[in-house]
């Protein structure tokens, strides 16, 4: 747009006064008709259609891999230098050890406490299978017994990595140099970081045992 349009505007405006202060007597000020077309009126503006947000990712690892059992009534057994933790006729944990050595009623607190146990890399075929195998639990039963001497570490839920260990030894994630639990492979240990970011304590039953037919069986506090 010229500046002639709005100058002429200004002297329509004047209610009769001559724009040019150059003539006092130079009769009737001439009428002016400004159309003002829509490339000089448009105003850009900044239109923006609904944001549409990242899909949230999954609370839990899917599939899930779990089972359920009754937090009422599982119990122990000890026999032959084996504690079991039972469901009925069904075997839910299995620990070697003596027999005034705490690691059953340790599962059988644990068992008490959740209503699901679920795994991550159940299917391994590797030579140290339970090694490889993460568990965690859901459905809190309401019952919230001691857990006898855990043995249990914490770490920086915000500063988890998960890492290949190479030549085809699996998948780790870790808090700095702090190996946190071992995985099959990457999918089973991305699906473990997204558990272990909810908490910042993982402990453990059945570790030190020397054998490759242990039950290790991770839980958090």
């Amino acid at each position: 747009m010229t500046l002639a349009a709005p100058l002429a505007i200004v002297c329509v405006l004047a209610a009769g006064a001559s724009c040019d202060s150059k003539s006092d007597n130079a009769g009737p000020a001439p009428e002016f008709s400004t159309v003002l077309t829509p490339s000089a009126t448009a105003v850009a503006t900044a239109t923006t259609g609904p944001v549409k947000g990242s899909p949230a990712g999954p609370v839990w690892p899917s599939p899930e891999d779990c089972t359920t059992h009754n937090p009422a009534t599982v119990t122990k057994h000890y026999e032959a230098g084996i504690h079991t933790i039972n469901d009925g006729t069904r075997t839910l944990m299995r620990f070697h050890g003596g027999p005034s050595e705490s690691i059953g009623q340790q599962a059988l607190t644990l068992a008490k406490r959740f209503r699901k146990h679920c795994f991550l890399g159940r299917g391994n075929t590797r030579e140290e299978k339970y090694s490889y195998i993460f568990d965690y639990w859901l459905e809190p039963s309401g019952m919230t017994p001691s857990i006898p001497d855990p043995d249990c570490s914490t770490y920086d839920r915000n500063n988890l990595t998960v890492e290949d260990m190479g030549s085809g030894h699996g998948w780790r994630v870790k808090e700095h140099d702090h190996v946190l639990h071992l995985f099959n492979n990457e999918s089973d240990a991305r699906n473990g970081k997204l558990v272990l970011a909810k908490y910042g304590r993982i402990c453990f039953i059945g570790q030190g045992y020397d054998g490759d037919d242990q039950d290790v069986v991770s839980y958090f506090l």
